[in-house]
């Protein structure tokens, strides 16, 4: 498969190089082809697109493909329109109208794997059934195709599309469901859905179109992103809130999970020693607000533990299934097709409940080429350090990762969450390509609105990036970071929910330490193990809580030397629960300490309560000073942050830009820029992205440079043989 990047040199995709292929080159995402998920007829008997404002569509295809990016991608129909039944006169249309007018450019179809919902009338026991509804096939089965099946996961009054001209609007409320589409455990689903994908692909691969097709990107679940029905939605006990959505209680996933309970302790008697009882556990066992530490840590062999490793697995079947037929059917167009799904969602407060902890799985399969997720929306804005839904640099150690970039220029429509005017836009434009850039990550621009780009400024820096990054392409990315921030999937199933900390240890703490004015890479626990370290000279570990027996002293062994910042309970589960665990590894005593109220959550503001979950829904504890200084109190006077050499301990998330930057400087990081702004950099590019206006000397490698950016301003320096050039 060849295709012609930005400076027009040919670059070649096969099997041995699709992760560097798609890394290096960057997509372009349009709602040319949005249509309904699931599979919906009108009433004229088509199946729904919301949109066929195709000319205008084809228009900003055509300027994307001229600005040099090549690669497209949007939502194609699959073509199942009901149990059993296949149409793909939808799908065609959408493909002529993708290459109308952009003979030139290659595609990469999303394709939604969501069953049509009579499936699920045919299939009650198949069906994903939330905590409050039916247990029986006869009552599940007469509810698919009610105003009590949830189409989406999540309660809606309709299908949420943005606006524009021709958009169709939804005349279905989607609110109070108790059965939602397939269970994500159901054989059946895998079966059927695998058929109707070969079918998509042999159909594919006689079009005209088929050696401009260069993969798939797979996508079932909450908004196609593999997330399980319901796991997004809000907290509450009541039958009218949506604490039911939480789970799958249909038949076939109660009796998956007993199964795999028995399988994993060796009988039916192992199982109901461990569990009680082979009901998966209920939504409120999962992530009700504890109020002692022992409490918050889910041991080993408990059901809310198991039930966790068990949706995440069971997600991760059908990824791979799914992925497989993708790779299998590359001889259908005589070259490789390469496969991937939207997946790893780590930071949310609900990546457990949504299966989104099998990571290394996925990233270790063989079928799974790209991993991809939205950009961050939290603190996303002009001004602000942009991030990530999950660990897109371990990641992209291995596959590749491809960022979705969907920010909110000035241009869309809504009002909410978008920049305020073209130099804001620019601002998010240059951070986030700046971002992936530095930490060798692929992307895709998306407009998601009809028209964020639609302007000759954007379009032009559209045009710059892509020609920046087609230009350093052939150079290999070394990071410029001497900081390391560390997060764990293996702790998030062997902890209870908590809206209060996830907020401070994945929102606030990420976008404060990158705000610390150097750059900072991210990884997994266990990559952090097998990396060489010696470049970094501060380690913050976020929410690593739960340690493998021997794991404690290796992670000491790695760290020697450089200045750590350990948060909340660090290390207590290792692999037992106990306070000594945290003292051995961070070499502090502590003590638990009532909370004076159910707000405090270590950081002061910015706490999104839309989830019916006060911020402070997780139990407190202060460290043991024993000399140490004391560097941060609790409003009660307790402490928070003590230091002792070279480890820092923050029992409440709660430590601001500034303060990172101290630590930094006591490890002796470069900080180059010294004030809050996030820095991307490695050895060929090195971007700033001040919060409030900078005036003074930013650091370049030995050398020091005047310079003044406006608040919410950009600076760019492209960086050749040691010499900084600047871009922007």
């Amino acid at each position: 498969m060849k295709t012609e990047n930005a400076n027009e040199r040919n670059s070649v995709m096969n099997k041995d190089n699709i992760t560097d292929f798609l890394g290096k080159n960057p997509f372009f995402w349009s709602r040319l082809g949005f249509c309904y998920d699931p599979p919906r007829a009108g009433k004229d008997g088509k199946q729904i697109i919301f949109s066929r404002d195709f000319e205008d569509y084809r228009r900003v295809h055509r300027q994307f493909a001229d600005a040099g990016v090549k690669l497209h991608t949007t939502i194609l129909n699959s073509g199942w329109v009901a149990d059993g039944k296949f149409d793909y006169t939808l799908t065609d249309e959408i493909l002529d109208e993708v290459f109308r007018g952009n003979p030139d450019i290659y595609y990469m179809p999303r394709v939604k794997l969501n069953v049509p919902p009579d499936w699920c009338r045919n299939h009650p026991e198949d069906t994903f059934v939330y905590y409050f509804g039916p247990r029986d096939a006869e009552s599940i089965s007469a509810l698919a195709e009610t105003p009590e099946q949830d189409y989406f996961g999540f309660d809606s009054d309709g299908y949420s599309v943005n606006g524009g001209k021709g958009v169709w609007k939804d005349d279905r409320v989607n609110r109070g469901g108790l059965i939602g589409l397939q269970s994500f455990s159901s054989e059946k689903w895998v079966a059927d859905a695998s058929d109707a994908l070969r079918r998509l692909l042999v159909h594919l691969s006689e079009s005209r179109y088929a050696d401009r097709i260069i993969g798939v990107h797979v996508a079932y679940g909450m908004c196609g992103e593999t997330n399980l029905w319901g796991s997004w939605s809000p907290l509450d006990s009541e039958r009218t809130g949506l604490c039911g959505h939480r789970g799958d209680f249909g038949i076939t996933n109660r009796r998956r999970f007993r199964e795999y309970g028995i399988q994993k302790y060796k009988s039916e008697s192992g199982m109901l020693e461990k569990w009680g009882d082979p009901e998966p556990p209920t939504p409120l066992a999962r992530e009700e607000v504890r109020d002692s530490l022992d409490g918050m840590f889910f041991p080993e062999g408990s059901k809310e533990r198991d039930y966790f490793e068990f949706v995440s697995e069971t997600n991760a079947d059908a990824i791979e299934a799914y992925c497989r037929i993708v790779k299998e059917s590359s001889p259908l167009f005589g070259h490789e097709l390469c496969a991937g799904v939207f997946y790893g969602y780590m930071y949310l407060p609900q990546a457990a409940n949504a299966g989104h902890l099998a990571l290394r799985r996925i990233i270790d399969s063989e079928y799974v080429d790209f991993l991809s997720s939205p950009k961050g929306y939290f603190r996303c804005l002009a001004g602000d350090p942009g991030g990530e839904q999950g660990p897109s640099e371990s990641v992209a150690k291995k596959k590749a990762w491809l960022d979705e970039i969907d920010d909110h220029t000035h241009l869309d429509r809504r009002p909410e969450g978008r920049a305020a005017n073209e130099d804001e836009s620019l601002t998010l434009l240059w951070r986030e390509a700046v971002k992936n850039i530095t930490h060798d990550q692929g992307f895709w621009w998306m407009d998601l609105g009809e028209g964020w780009y639609d302007s000759p400024g954007l379009m032009g820096a559209i045009s710059r990036i892509t020609s920046l990054q087609s230009e350093i392409s052939d150079i290999p990315s070394r990071s410029a970071a001497e900081i390391l921030l560390v997060v764990d999937d293996g702790s998030l199933a062997a902890t209870s929910v908590s809206y209060g900390l996830n907020f401070g240890l994945m929102y606030q703490l990420h976008s404060e330490l990158k705000l610390c004015g150097a750059p900072v890479d991210t990884l997994l626990l266990d990559d952090m193990l097998t990396t060489d370290l010696s470049r970094y000279r501060m380690i913050v570990f976020a929410n690593c809580f739960r340690f493998d027996e021997g794991e404690r002293e290796r992670i000491l062994g790695k760290v020697s030397g450089k200045l750590v910042v350990w948060h909340y309970a660090a290390g207590i589960m290792a692999p037992g629960f106990s306070p000594d665990n945290y003292t051995r590894l961070t070499g502090f005593g502590m003590r638990e300490i009532e909370r004076w109220d159910d707000v405090f959550c270590g950081y002061s503001s910015g706490y999104s309560n839309g989830n019916f979950r006060k911020p402070g829904d997780f139990p407190l504890f202060s460290p043991d000073p024993d000399g140490a200084e004391v560097y941060s109190v609790y409003p009660n006077g307790d402490p928070m942050c003590c230091v002792r050499g070279n480890t820092v301990v923050c029992a409440c998330p709660s430590l601001k830009a500034a303060d990172f930057r101290e630590f930094a400087r006591r490890a002796g990081v470069t900080i180059m820029c010294p004030s809050d702004c996030a820095v991307f950099a490695d050895n060929r590019v090195a971007g700033f992205f001040p919060k409030e206006g900078f005036d003074g000397e930013i650091t370049l490698g030995k050398e020091k440079l005047k310079v003044s950016v406006p608040a919410k301003g950009r600076l760019v320096f492209r960086i050749r043989g040691g010499r900084y050039e600047r871009v922007l």
